[in-house]
Order: structure tokens, then sequence, then C-alpha cells
């Protein structure tokens, strides 16, 4: 008995130290890396925006699900000597706080819409949505059809993706593990892991692309114990969102460029009950299927990306923008 309560008291002990170690690196990460844009009170909690450039129309850069502004560190800069475009962080992402639920993609769409009106930010936008950014930006250009004058869909995500087989093997992996991430997350762990460059290969390979005063930051973003929450937030409503873009119907004519991932590797370290070879024959017929959704569409195959083109290949993204940002400006004024 007494070496079962020593067993625990250690155990107790371990976890405590490591709570705090955590809670303080957090507190060290907000003070070594304050947010290099605009945090902006959309009403009941503030959203970080950056904005570089100037010009019109304003680019809107929408990130993947494990992503925030930092995931457009590679195409941003590049954007900027065209034309103004902003990137922003999600409620629970990068600088910004946690939001309400359900984290559903019309949500955010609205969220993003408000912090546009708050920040004094007028349209007409080009929406660049990657992964469920792009599901995001479907439902925005819904509800705000005025705004949009062109999309670039990133490797996005699409309506039917959940009724693949393969693709819910994927994803159902994925969040599997996210309330064990988590919990190592609070008492320590990751930190101390990624202390001693023990991240996993995803992350990896992420940092390295992008400059080596980047990667704290993208670090301390990945470290929060909140990322893993509003990971999972946004994986349960990912099916309402679903939903909610599926209802929403046809782009009609606006200027679309659908950039597609056919590199060797779509995602690093995919997970054992998924066949990759099957999971691409699906993945490619889905983006494919988002061509149809304008009648002005084109697509873009990235062959040396894995799914996050942005890092891979920004160039690819910053040519597709640049092209919609010139055809906008040579269409003659609306009234």
């Amino acid at each position: 008995m007494r070496r079962l309560t020593w067993l625990l008291g250690t155990i107790v002990a371990l976890a405590t130290i490591g709570a705090v170690y955590q809670i303080v690196g957090m507190v060290l990460d907000r003070q070594q890396y304050p947010p290099p844009g605009q945090m902006i009170d959309i009403g009941g909690h503030r959203l970080h925006l950056y904005c570089l450039g100037t010009g019109s129309p304003t680019v809107l850069l929408e990130a993947t699900a494990p992503g925030w502004s930092l995931y457009w560190s590679n195409v941003q800069p590049q954007l900027a000597r065209t034309t103004r475009v902003c990137a922003y962080d999600r409620a629970g992402l990068g600088w910004s706080e946690r939001g309400p639920l359900p984290r559903t993609g019309l949500r955010m769409a609205k969220e993003l819409h408000r912090l546009l009106e708050r920040a004094g930010i007028r349209g007409p936008y080009i929406l660049v949505g990657h992964s469920l950014g792009g599901l995001v930006a479907r439902l925005y250009q819904h509800d705000y059809p005025q705004d949009v004058v062109g999309m670039v869909l990133v490797d996005a995500g699409h309506e039917l993706e959940m009724r693949q087989a393969e693709f819910r093997l994927f994803a159902n992996a994925g969040k599997s593990m996210l309330p064990a991430i988590r919990a190592l997350t609070m008492v320590g762990i990751t930190r101390l892991m990624a202390s001693y460059d023990r991240l996993p290969p995803l992350l990896m390979e992420q940092e390295e692309k992008v400059s080596a005063e980047l990667r704290p930051m993208l670090r301390a973003g990945w470290l929060r114990t909140g990322y893993y929450s509003t990971l999972t937030n946004e994986s349960d409503g990912l099916i309402e969102t679903l939903e909610q873009v599926r209802r929403s119907g046809s782009l009609g004519n606006l200027p679309l460029v659908v950039i597609t991932a056919t590199g060797p590797i779509w995602w690093p370290e995919m997970p054992s009950e998924v066949n990759p070879v099957k999971f691409k024959k699906m993945w490619l017929e889905l983006q494919q299927h988002l061509t149809t959704l304008s009648t002005n569409s084109r697509q873009v195959f990235a062959d040396q990306s894995s799914h996050f083109i942005p890092f891979d290949q920004p160039e690819l993204v910053s040519n597709a923008v640049r092209e919609l940002v010139d055809r906008e400006r040579a269409t003659p004024h609306r009234p």
C-alpha cells in the first residue's frame, strides 16, 4: 500500500511540475512572440489579423485546419508586392482567443466578416482557402457574394469527403489522437519533446519550409494547450460544416482556380489503416469536381507538393492569386 501511495504521489508530483513547466512556457512564449498584426475584438473574443501591402482587391488568406496566419508566411510577402493581402487566425489558433461553440464553417465565415468590418477592410476580396479554409471561403462567398471577385481553392476540402471511406479513416485516425496529445501538452511532455527536436515529422517538415526567424513562433503556436482543443472543436463541427457547404450551391461564373496536390506523398505519416492509392484516387476526383463549382474555372496541379502546398510550392498559390488580381483590375468598374 505504501508503494502504491508513493507511486501515485510521484505521478501527481511529476504531472504538477510538468503543468507548471507548460504554463510558464506559454507565458514566456506570449512575451517573446507578440502578435505581428492587430488584435481585434469582434464581440466577446479577439482575433488576430495581419495585413501587408497596399492596393485593391484585397486578398484574404484562410488557413488549413491545423494552421493559422503563419502557415501563409511563404505566400503573403510575395503577394504583398502586388496588392494588400491579409491573413488571420481563426478563434483558438495562433494568437486569436477561443471563440464560442460549435466551431462550424458558417460561424467562422461570420466571424471573418465581423473581423473585416471592425478592422475597416472593405472589399472587393479574393478569397484563398486551404483545406478547411476552402470550405470557409465558399461559405463566406455564399453569404457575402457582392464582396468577392475571385477565389483560389488550395487542395481544399469537399462537401462529400466524409462520405468517402478512405477519408473517414484518415480523419478519424487523426481525431482519435487529439485527446492524448492535448493531455501530453497540458503536463509539459510535448514541450519537453520539442526542446529536444522530437516533433512529429509532419511538424518538422513544415518548420523546415519557413525562415529560421519564424520557426520558434510556429512551435509556440503548436505548443499552446488550447491549440489541440481548438483542433478537436473544429473536427467536431466538420460534419455540420460540410452540410452547410453542400447547401451553399455553386459559385456561378466567379473566377476560380483550384490548386491540387499531386506530389508523391500527400500526408507525411499517413495512418496505416488508410490505403494511399485509394485515398489519392478519391482525392483527385473530389478536387476535379471542385472545378465544376464555377463556369469560369481552371485547375493547377502541384506535382511537388504534399497537402501543404503553401509550404511546398508557394509560388503556385502566388501566381494563381496574381492572375485573379490582374483580371479584376482589368474588369470595368462595377456601378
